[in-house]
């Protein structure tokens, strides 16, 4: 999508996709939650010019 900056119109990505796969638990129910200790450093794995965009 194109997005105005003070310096010009430039393109950017419009959206991010993750796809989990969901394994049932003992009883057979789906997990539908969030593991934060699982989700460390999830902008170091998809940033692609090597820099944080956490930082």
């Amino acid at each position: 999508m194109e997005v105005e900056f003070s310096d010009g119109v430039y393109a950017v990505p419009g959206c991010y996709y993750e796809f989990a796969r969901r394994y049932p638990g003992p009883d057979g129910a789906l997990f539908d939650g969030f593991i934060e200790g699982s989700a460390d450093r999830i902008f170091e794995s998809t940033d692609r010019a090597g820099q944080s965009m956490s930082s």
